[in-house]
């Protein structure tokens, strides 16, 4: 794969197309201006809501107007993260987070004036104005919290202090992809390789353990450099949102969230229950990965290297080719929804210093989603574009079935969507005759279920954890935050790995501390695909149907209701313990792939 020092160097055809949702800035200032006239109007709905008529046309309103600053927030963001350093983009993005603060707060009339309807009035609206069945299922869920919002006043002061929210994750990502030199390494070969936050876990994955451990090294040293920074970025996010829970009378951030997702606690004490009952299912994948490596003693830095003596680079059209071959068990309508990702050029692949590290899909209630990568030819990157691509086509099916209004879907969902098409693309290398793509199917199973359930269950245990701490009245310091992951990372993988100098540093560079408990929706989606995609792969009767009615489930269905559209209880421990299950049996394969002889295809 190409490296390209800027955003200039890179092909057209590997840049994310946006002029479908507008041609250039100007065009985009044109629709701020606009919209900056035109939603002041929302007020004078102010005090009629209780009106059927007058609720109805403010709820077309209100979303229509939501739905056209989401657009402008997508074309900014993206905008944004291709370019970092680029002033214009900077400002745009502020700007449409500013409108966006401007509307929460004209509108925020709008929940108060619900919840002081009695519950009579509140019925009689659907009767006095059967339009209003459209929304019903988003008002009966703003109702519902009528013990949680407070006055009109009161959380229109909530909505201009909570302004600058966003700002936490956007400087902890501004301090580690552009701000900091890492340095340098030389690879095997000589060459001499700029170290980057969208880089390091490519670097982590090199051949040479000298290069692995020297990477990893200077990265941790220079993270080392503003662990105080940073935890004080985490700490202050995390007081923060203990203040607004306690505000909107929750007892906690978490009771706050669970409420929100509409998913009881039991289903994730009973996956933590079944990780750390079977945490040996990880200890065995760590001595596989020693025995693969054949050392001595396995370092954190050596647990992503490439098990497979097959080294292939892949180019974006091959990934692009692999891609569709193996998602063709979907049927042609989802092959067709991915030449249309491909084609019309919704994917921004290529890295380069002052671009966001990582992969994302971002999607509104009118455009296709876009994707953000950082490929680097890898097999990981190829999982990488199937797992984006997932949530992208997800998006495409539910906005064919779905209002405006209902065009999303809990991230204790969406995952489902983005890691089945992990699973299918490995599962695809298992039907080779060659011994090498199979064991690299399997290697990347493992992977998969490693980083999104382990590894998801340990650093989520990790977030509940530092939540706990502050409101026992404590500060997040660096000194704490590394030795809860060491101990946390240790009570789940006992002896079976070292963790080295700044392995405990991880806490810094995870931008989902960010968002809430999200790191939870991994281990409850990967769980629920591992055992989908293998359905799907043994053409269970009426499979593929059922997953696209689950794929095209908006957020008038709550997550308990969509799975069931699978057949699958997520309130059922047995879930868990299967899922582990499968990963523990692909570990035994594993090793007796391993004493096969070599191919002869």
């Amino acid at each position: 794969m190409k490296e390209y020092k800027n955003r200039l160097e890179v092909p057209e055809k590997y840049k994310v197309n946006l002029t479908d949702m507008y041609k250039n800035t100007q065009e985009w200032y044109q629709e701020y201006n606009q919209i900056l006239n035109e939603y002041p109007k929302v007020e004078k709905y102010k005090g009629k809501l209780g009106n059927a008529t007058d609720l109805y046309d403010f709820l077309c309103e209100a979303t229509l107007i939501d739905s056209r600053i989401t657009d402008l927030y997508i074309y900014a963001q993206v905008s944004h993260d291709t370019e970092l350093a680029n002033e214009e983009f900077s400002i745009m993005k502020n700007k449409i987070l500013q409108l966006n603060s401007e509307f929460n707060q004209i509108s925020a009339f709008f929940a108060p004036e619900i919840l002081r309807l009695s519950k009579e009035k509140f019925q009689n609206l659907f009767k006095e104005n059967p339009k209003l069945n459209d929304f019903q299922v988003y008002l009966e869920e703003i109702y519902s919290e009528k013990d949680h919002i407070l006055s009109e006043q009161e959380e229109e002061m909530i909505a201009l202090l909570t302004e600058t929210f966003q700002s936490y994750e956007d400087i902890s990502s501004s301090l580690i992809n552009s701000e900091h030199d890492y340095g340098t390494i030389r690879l095997k070969n000589g060459e001499i390789k700029k170290i980057a936050a969208n880089n390091i876990s490519f670097l982590r994955s090199n051949s040479s353990r000298t290069v692995r451990k020297n990477a990893q090294r200077k990265f941790g040293q220079k993270l080392k450099q503003y662990e105080d920074t940073a935890s004080d970025l985490l700490y202050n996010y995390i007081k923060n949102n203990i203040h607004l829970a306690k505000i909107h009378k929750y007892n906690s951030p978490w009771e706050e969230k669970l409420l929100d997702i509409h998913i009881s606690n039991e289903v994730f004490e009973n996956m933590k229950t079944s990780a750390k009952k079977n945490a040996f299912a990880l200890q065995n994948y760590y001595r596989l990965i020693k025995k693969i490596l054949n050392v001595r003693t396995l370092h954190k830095y050596d647990i992503r290297v490439p098990w497979n003596k097959e080294e292939k680079a892949y180019t974006i059209e091959e990934a692009q080719k692999l891609i569709k071959e193996a998602l063709k068990v979907l049927g042609n309508d989802y092959i067709e929804k991915i030449d249309k990702v491909f084609e019309n050029h919704y994917i921004d692949y290529c890295q380069y210093k002052g671009k966001v590290n990582g992969g994302y899909s971002i999607s509104g209630y009118k455009y296709p989603s876009r994707i953000m990568l950082s490929f680097n030819g890898t097999f990981d990157d190829v999982l990488t574009i199937a797992h984006e691509v997932g949530h992208s086509i997800h998006h495409e099916y539910i906005c064919a079935k779905n209002l405006l209004w209902y065009r999303e879907t809990s991230t204790f969902v969406a995952e489902v969507a983005s890691l089945t098409n992990e699973f299918l693309v490995n599962q695809f290398l298992l039907s080779s005759k060659r011994k090498e793509q199979r064991l690299l199917g399997i290697e990347n199973i493992l992977k998969t279920f490693e980083n999104n359930f382990f590894g998801a269950v340990i650093e989520g245990e990790i977030e509940q954890k530092m939540y706990d701490y502050v409101m026992d009245g404590n500060v997040l310091t660096a000194d704490y935050l590394n030795a809860l992951v060491l101990e946390n990372f240790q009570d789940y993988e006992q002896k079976s790995v070292v963790n080295d100098n700044y392995a405990e540093l991880s806490w810094i560079t995870r931008s989902h501390y960010y968002s809430d408990f999200y790191l939870y929706s991994y281990a409850l989606c990967v769980a629920v695909a591992i055992v989908l995609a293998n359905r799907i792969i043994h053409k269970e009767e009426n499979i593929v149907n059922k997953y696209k009615e689950f794929l095209s489930s908006g957020s008038n269905l709550q997550p308990k209701e969509i799975y069931q559209k699978l057949g699958i209880n997520i309130e059922d421990p047995a879930i868990f313990d299967e899922a582990i299950k499968y990963f523990n049996n692909y570990i035994q394969e594993y090793n007796l792939i391993m004493e096969e002889g070599e191919s002869n295809e």
